[in-house]
């Protein structure tokens, strides 16, 4: 505290030491608003009371003393004072969340500007009722207001005014769902803020970026936009790394907080520990900086994510109870909680689903709906969010009455097998009345045969009791036929369902793996023409490329990692995150990197990370792979290979450059330096580098020969004046034709492949 105490009287001293000249006998610094209010001259006191209003963040204290400012500058007449005192009084109206006597006060400071002709005062007037206008859902007005404040600061030529109002028309848009239209502004804002290299100005175009792809996942639940969020919300917080822009700093640690919070409640498995541990370290980091600002102030986004946190433990009661009470709070205010109201009705939607309760779960599903409407008319998130928990609902009443058909289909079943053994005793007791009398009967007629009738019905009753016996004997066999049946059906069902999870588990990992290679529109920003063919063995592969550019370098590798599937794809992954990681680490454009020394560093990096400590002890996992420089203003290649070799078709003519016999990772050489190759290359070249997987492809003939890496040395020398994309068709047919039978059906691909073409 005594710390805190300190810094804030030496930051005190430090704002108003340059406000004391001798000359002032009546500076404000340190008066109450009752002492302004006292100074006799009404010129002083207007002066003296602008400075003061300066200073508060209460909004009565605002709203009462911007009123008598008012009335001052109507005694006095003063144009200037005048807009500069509505101007204040919109600001407080705007605090006390009265938007609409904003946006009249910002008009009035507007009409005094014009008679002025305050150029900037006009278009700040402008960019302020557009806000406004925004908060009261005006967006017709609001465009036009910001579209005036726009030409104004062109024409004062504000850089700074000028990419706010882009962005603020970009948030405006993005309330609309307006997701192009609004990256267009905020790509405006950006370009200029990057030609004044604004550091603060970038950290928030970067914090809007993030924002935005956030605000779209929500609408399309696409996990690709909310990792594109985090990662634009992340680089806005490096570059704020000095923390002096601390207001924009908060906003990005509350944004990535509830972007891993929607992370968790995706439901990935994956996802679940790394976004509740992330969701509550930026929770920390929101909650030190409002202490730090505002320390007496509330933080509704806090107090419903310290809710979503107990949902996430499954504390439901309590995540409940906290909600339910907020939703008291609003009712009570709404004006102050208006733009709060749709987070919290999304909180208790998702607490409600977790507890079971899809009932209430619907009903502020309507109501967040309604909201949405009001505020960001996002209709399509609001079906589905209400579509799943309908969905849900009708899940367990089908399920209910699922299972009480199948316990009134049991109990019939036993009530028909009591009927049928009560009528099987009833006809027995029958057949054996009517045997009875028939032998009483025939008893009374022929006596004489009263012994042999005797030994004939010992005998009956014998056989009636070994056929009782059979009968029992089978029964019992059958019901435990019946049980053994039960339970391999009960097995196949399990093993079905694991396999499910176990394939949906690979697709998921085939779409990080995707996420985590360059994508087309990469490749292409940074090669222009290119081919990719990577065919994954199971889903999942073993082999990847890798791409990146930094200043006049551009770096291209296609790797072939040890195994395929899932062990493939784990080892793909980590040499594309240590590519990532040498990347970033290097300064590649500024010092001599070569091939060889990234392929190195990525052979320790990879030997570090599998814990290899000896041929003899671990498993030689490794990458074969080729890698090249590309130096298109020096029209130089530095390729160096590990096990993989690189071609280059010039005029018609394929050269092949040899690479180490060696992989990237534990070998008997791994002391061995890369060799680098440095080569000059033409415009019009062609390069390829590809796995082991084309050429080690079985054909559909009865030898079960390989393709063989010569053919395939031919083909790219035959096609690689083509295009790409006929290219990519013609290995694609030439691929399937070689592995296809005699009757027609296509021999097993046998491991990953990967081809990677650019054209200079």
């Amino acid at each position: 505290m005594t710390k805190k105490l300190i810094i804030l009287t030496l930051t005190v001293i430090a704002v108003l030491l340059p406000l004391y000249t001798p000359a002032q006998t009546n500076k404000p610094a340190g008066r109450t608003g009752a002492e302004i209010l006292a100074i006799r001259n009404l010129d002083q006191r207007f002066r003296a009371l602008d400075e003061f209003l300066q200073t508060q963040t209460n909004p009565d204290t605002l709203n009462k003393y911007t009123e008598d400012q008012c009335r001052i500058a109507k005694r006095l007449n003063n144009g200037q004072f005048l807009v500069r005192a509505f101007m204040n009084r919109g600001y407080a109206h705007q605090k006390l969340y009265n938007y609409t006597e904003a946006v009249s006060a910002y008009e009035q400071a507007l009409e005094y500007a014009m008679k002025e002709s305050d150029r900037r005062s006009i278009a700040n007037c402008y960019n302020e009722m557009a806000i406004n206008l925004s908060r009261t859902s005006d967006y017709n007005r609001a465009s036009e207001c910001f579209n005036n404040a726009l030409h104004v600061y062109v024409e004062l030529n504000d850089t700074a005014k000028i990419t706010d109002v882009y962005r603020n028309m970009g948030r405006q848009c993005l309330n609309y769902h307006l997701y192009k239209t609004a990256k267009s502004y905020f790509d405006n804002a950006f370009r200029l803020d990057s030609l004044s290299k604004n550091q603060a100005a970038l950290a928030l175009d970067f914090y809007q970026a993030g924002k935005s792809d956030y605000y779209q996942f929500l609408d399309l639940d696409s996990i690709n936009l909310l990792y594109s969020g985090i990662r634009n919300m992340q680089t806005a917080i490096n570059i704020n790394k000095n923390k002096e822009d601390k207001r924009t700093l908060q906003g990005c640690y509350e944004q990535m907080m509830l972007m891993y919070v929607s992370a968790f409640t995706t439901g990935e498995p994956q996802l679940q520990k790394i976004s509740r541990d992330s969701s509550r370290h930026y929770y920390n980091l929101t909650n030190a900086i409002r202490m730090e600002l505002s320390p007496s102030s509330e933080h509704t986004v806090l107090e419903i994510t310290n809710a979503n946190f107990l949902t996430m433990d499954g504390k439901l009661n309590e995540a409940m109870r906290i909600l339910y009470a907020l939703e008291t709070k609003f009712k009570e205010q709404p004006k102050q909680y208006a733009r709060y109201r749709a987070f919290l009705y999304r909180s208790m939607i998702w607490t409600l689903c977790e507890s079971g309760n899809y009932k209430d779960a619907v009903k502020y599903s309507e109501l967040f709906k309604a909201e949405e409407e009001r505020t960001y008319n996002r209709e399509f998130a609001v079906k589905a969010i209400k579509a799943s928990a309908d969905a849900e609902y009708s899940e367990i009443i089908r399920k209910q009455e699922n299972m009480e058909r199948q316990e009134e289909a049991k109990q019939n079943e036993q009530i028909q097998r009591q009927q049928m053994l009560t009528a099987f005793f009833i006809l027995s007791i029958v057949l054996a009345t009517i045997l009875v009398i028939i032998i009483w009967k025939s008893l009374k007629r022929k006596r004489r045969n009263n012994e042999i009738l005797a030994e004939q019905k010992a005998e009956i009753m014998q056989k009636n009791d070994e056929l009782q016996a059979q009968n029992q004997k089978i029964e019992s066999q059958r019901d435990e036929i019946m049980a053994q049946r039960d339970e391999i059906e009960a097995q196949k069902t399990q093993l079905s369902e694991a396999n499910s999870r176990i394939t949906a588990s690979i697709r998921y990992a085939q779409r990080i793996q995707a996420a985590s290679v360059p994508s087309d529109d990469m490749m292409k920003k940074i090669f222009g023409e290119c081919l990719v063919y990577w065919k994954p063995l199971n889903i999942v592969s073993g082999d990847f490329y890798w791409a990146t550019q930094a200043g006049r370098y551009k770096l291209l590798t296609a790797a072939d990692c040890t195994g395929h599937g899932v062990p493939g794809a784990f080892m793909s992954m980590l040499g594309v995150s240590t590519l990532n990681d040498i990347a970033a680490q290097k300064d590649i454009e500024g010092t001599d990197i070569t091939a060889a020394s990234i392929l190195e560093e990525l052979r320790s990096k990879i030997i570090a990370a599998l814990r290899q400590s000896g041929p003899q002890r671990e498993t030689q996992d490794g990458i074969d792979m080729a890698f090249c420089i590309i130096d298109t203003q020096q029209m130089q290649i530095q390729y160096a290979g590990a096990n993989r070799p690189l071609w280059l078709v010039r005029d018609g003519k394929l050269i092949e450059y040899k690479p180490d016999k060696m992989p990237v990772g534990c070998h008997p050489k791994q002391d061995v330096p890369f060799s680098n190759n440095n080569t000059p290359i033409q415009k019009g070249d062609i390069i390829y580098m590809a796995s082991d997987g084309i050429a080690d492809q079985f054909g559909g003939s009865g030898n079960k020969s390989k393709y063989g890496a010569q053919n395939l040395r031919q083909l790219l020398e035959t096609i690689a004046t083509k295009p790409f994309d006929e290219q990519y068709a013609i290995i694609d047919q030439t691929m399937n034709e070689w592995r296809r039978h005699p009757d027609g059906t296509l021999e097993a691909q046998i491991d990953d492949q990967i081809l990677v073409g650019v054209r200079i």
